[in-house]
C-alpha cells in the first residue's frame, strides 16, 4: 500500500512539472513571437505592442523613435531588443481612411448653370488631405422639378474615397412673377417726388421676394409728354414678368423743349428693346470654369464685338447696354455697361470707376471687379493706340496711365496691396504706358462659385482640376533575416527611399 502510494505521489510530480516545462516553454515562445513587417494607420503612436503578442519586460526600442512623425504615409527600418536577442523590423505607416465630410442641401432651379461639386460640401477632413471633390456619376442633369439624392466624390491623396450624398430640390420654374396695381402716372415738378411703386405689388410662384425694378429710361423729364414706364420683376430662376404704364410729364410752354430722340443718331437710345434679355442669350455663351475665366469671357467678348465711338446725349445704364448688344458700338460708358450688366447676370460682384481727374475736360469709365476675393481693375474699351487689349484683373500700379487716374479712397481696398486708398500717379502725357500683361486665368486659384441663372440649363459645369497625387502607400523593404547580437543605440531613422507601383487607375 506504501508502495501504492508513492507512484501515485511520483506521478502527480511528473505531471506537475510537465505542465510547468510547457508553460516556461509556451511563455518562451511568446517572448521571442516578433513581428518583423508591421503597418500602421497614419496618425497611431508607435508602441511595442504593434511589434509582440505579448510585450517582453525587458523589451525597447533601440532606435530613437522620438523624431518619427506618423502624420504621413512613410516606411521606417528599426531595431528591437528584447532578452538577449534584437531584431531588423519595418514599420509601414499608411493612410487607408477615407476623407469625411458632411452634405450642403441645394436648392436647383432648372435654368440655373449646375453648382461645383466642392460646393455641395463642407466640413471635408482627411488625414493627408483631399485631393478630388467631383460628382460621383458625372455632372446630373435633370428634366424636372422633385427631391433627389446625388452623390459627390471625395477622393484623398492616397486614393481612399468616401461619397457624401446630397438632397437636391429641383424647382422648374418658368413662370415669371406677376407685377399687379401698376396705373398711369403724371409728374409736374421734381421727379424725386414721385412714388412709382404706390400700389404696385409683385408674386411668384416660388420666389417669395422677387426683385422689382423701374426703367425709365424711355422718359425724358424735361420734355412734356406721354411716355412708356416699364416695371421689370424677376426671380431667382430667372423669369422676368414685366407691365407697362404711361408717365404723363407736365412742364410749363416756356420750358418745354423738343424731344428729338431716336434712331441711331448718336446717342445712347436705340430702341425700345429688352437689354437684360439679350444679355442673357449673350452670356450662356461666356461661362468658364470659374468666376475669373467667365470673367475674362466677358470682357474679351465686349472688347472684340464693339467698336468705339463717341456719342452724345445723356448717359444712361440700360440704353448704353441696349445699344452696345444691339448696334456693337458706343463710348466707354457702353463699354462699361455691357461689361457690367453681363457681370450682373454672372453673380460677380463689380462696381464702376470715374476717371479723376477729368482728362482734356473728358470722363473716363472702368470696372472694378471682384475676383478671387479681392478687387481689381478691369476695362474692355477698345480705341487706345498704346494699348489695343484688354485691361484684366490689373492692380493699381499695373493700371497707372493717364487714361485711369482716380481717386482710390472713393473706392474699396484693391489687390496688389492698394489698403491705405492711395490714389495712383499718372504718367506725364508725352509718355506712352507701357501695358503689363494681364495674369493668366490658368495661373489663377478657382474662387467658389455661386449657383447664377443661365440662360442655357443644360450648360455643363467642369469637376475641379485637382487630381490625386500619383503615388501609393509605401511598399515594405526587405529586411534582413539575421539580428544582430550587439545593438548599440541609434539616431531617429529618415523614412526608406522607396518607389511605390502607380496603381493602374492613376490618371
Amino acid at each position: 500500500m506504501v508502495k501504492g502510494m508513492k507512484k501515485r505521489v511520483l506521478c502527480i510530480s511528473l505531471c506537475i512539472l510537465a505542465i510547468s516545462v510547457i508553460a516556461t516553454l509556451i511563455a518562451c515562445s511568446n517572448l521571442g513571437g516578433i513581428k518583423k513587417d508591421v503597418t500602421i494607420e497614419v496618425g497611431t503612436p508607435i508602441t511595442l505592442d504593434a511589434f509582440f503578442n505579448s510585450v517582453p519586460e525587458d523589451a525597447e526600442f533601440l532606435t530613437d523613435i522620438s523624431g518619427i512623425s506618423t502624420n504621413e504615409p512613410a516606411v521606417y527600418q528599426l531595431r528591437i531588443r528584447y532578452g538577449k536577442k534584437s531584431a531588423d523590423v519595418v514599420l509601414k505607416i499608411e493612410d487607408n481612411t477615407a476623407p469625411t465630410g458632411d452634405p450642403v442641401p441645394v436648392t436647383y432651379y432648372l435654368n440655373w448653370r449646375m453648382p461645383e461639386a466642392y460646393e455641395c460640401v463642407t466640413n471635408l477632413y482627411d488625414f493627408s488631405g483631399i485631393a478630388q471633390v467631383e460628382y460621383k456619376d458625372g455632372i446630373p442633369s435633370f428634366t424636372d422639378s422633385g427631391e433627389f439624392e446625388v452623390g459627390v466624390l471625395v477622393t484623398d491623396v492616397y486614393g481612399n474615397s468616401a461619397v457624401i450624398n446630397v438632397p437636391f430640390t429641383v424647382i422648374n420654374d418658368t413662370t415669371p412673377p406677376v407685377i399687379s396695381g401698376v396705373h398711369a402716372l403724371e409728374l409736374e415738378g421734381n421727379p424725386d417726388q414721385l412714388d412709382f411703386y404706390e400700389g404696385v405689388t409683385v408674386a411668384d410662384d416660388y420666389d417669395t421676394e422677387p426683385l422689382l425694378t423701374i426703367d425709365d429710361s424711355q422718359v425724358d423729364y424735361m420734355t412734356a409728354g406721354t411716355y412708356p414706364l416699364i416695371y421689370r420683376a424677376s426671380d431667382k430662376a430667372g423669369n422676368i414678368g414685366t407691365a407697362i404704364t404711361d408717365l404723363v410729364v407736365k412742364i410749363p410752354a416756356a420750358q418745354a423743349k423738343t424731344n428729338t430722340s431716336g434712331g441711331d443718331n448718336g446717342t445712347y437710345y436705340v430702341g425700345d428693346g429688352d437689354p437684360y434679355a439679350i444679355a442673357r442669350k449673350v452670356m450662356s455663351g461666356l461661362w468658364g470654369k470659374n468666376e475669373v475665366e467667365t470673367a475674362r469671357n466677358i470682357f474679351n467678348w465686349v472688347h472684340n464685338t464693339l467698336w468705339f465711338r463717341l456719342l452724345s446725349g445723356t448717359r444712361n445704364y440700360e440704353h448704353a447696354a441696349y445699344r452696345g448688344f444691339t448696334k456693337h458700338s458706343g463710348d466707354c460708358y457702353v463699354y462699361y455697361s455691357c461689361c457690367k450688366m453681363l457681370l450682373d447676370i454672372a453673380g460677380i460682384e463689380n462696381m464702376r470707376v470715374d476717371r479723376y481727374p477729368k482728362l482734356n475736360g473728358k470722363v473716363h469709365f472702368w470696372l472694378l471687379v471682384k475676383l478671387n476675393g479681392e478687387w481689381y481693375h478691369c476695362d474692355a474699351t477698345e480705341g487706345y493706340n498704346d494699348h489695343p487689349g484688354v485691361w484684366f484683373m490689373c492692380t493699381d500700379a499695373q493700371i497707372n496711365d493717364k487714361y485711369h487716374h482716380f481717386n482710390g479712397a472713393l473706392y474699396p481696398a484693391r489687390a496688389g496691396g492698394s489698403k491705405d486708398f492711395a490714389t495712383p500717379t499718372p504718367l506725364p502725357e508725352e509718355e506712352t504706358p507701357t501695358p503689363t500683361p494681364s495674369p493668366s486665368i490658368t495661373d489663377t486659384p478657382v474662387d467658389t462659385i455661386t449657383p447664377t441663372p443661365s440662360e442655357d440649363p443644360t450648360m455643363p459645369s467642369t469637376a475641379p482640376t485637382t487630381a490625386p497625387v500619383d503615388t501609393q502607400p509605401p511598399t515594405p523593404t526587405p529586411e534582413e533575416t539575421t539580428p544582430s547580437t550587439s545593438a548599440p543605440a541609434e539616431t531617429t531613422p529618415a523614412p526608406v527611399d522607396t518607389d511605390p507601383v502607380p496603381d493602374e487607375n492613376d490618371q
